[in-house]
């Protein structure tokens, strides 16, 4: 693993990958470093799609022409996700939580997902790995890609993170 401060201040966006598959024990990592990130109220108002089914990724990128969705071993798609809380407010018989249709909430959804992703990245990058952050997915075209992923009412992309075993490593842009 790499330290912490290499990660932070080497990170790069990695467009092209090899065609090697991402350990378990690597992704494993990855989904607990997502699951631990803070979120607002602890409420955990975002779902990640763990995409590494090449003809869905050849799908998406013909929808955006973003190459890196060609090469890229895996795909994690994060979304703000409402649909989770409100199911569970019902199976538990509380009231459905009123901020999940107002500007506050979806700006939490939103922060959640990102903060998820952030978390994602670093520990990718910890773990050896290249990453690259993809918003134009949740602008393309979000009604046929909710209904690529089947993605249920209150729920809707805010970014995908492409992963992978980097073919070249980028120089670091200045910043």
């Amino acid at each position: 693993m790499k330290d912490i401060k290499e990660c932070l201040l080497s990170r790069t966006s990695v467009r092209r990958y090899e065609r090697e598959v991402i350990p378990q024990e690597t992704m494993d990592f990855i989904y607990k470093a997502i699951a631990n990130t803070p979120t607002s109220y602890n409420g955990q108002q975002f779902s990640v799609i763990d995409i590494d089914d090449q003809e869905l990724k050849e799908e998406l990128y013909v929808m955006t022409n973003q190459k890196q969705l060609k090469t890229c071993n895996r795909l994690l798609i994060f979304c703000s996700d409402y649909n989770k809380i409100t199911r569970l407010a019902e199976r538990k018989g509380f009231n459905v939580p009123e901020f999940t249709n107002t500007m506050d909430g979806v700006t939490v959804g939103i922060i959640d997902a990102s903060l998820a992703m952030m978390s994602a990245v670093v520990a990718a990058q910890a773990a050896g790995l290249g990453s690259n952050c993809i918003g134009y997915l949740r602008t393309v075209d979000p009604a046929r890609l909710a209904e690529m992923l089947k993605l249920p009412k209150g729920v809707f992309v805010v970014c995908g993170l492409a992963l992978g075993v980097p073919r070249e490593q980028p120089d670091l842009k200045p910043k």
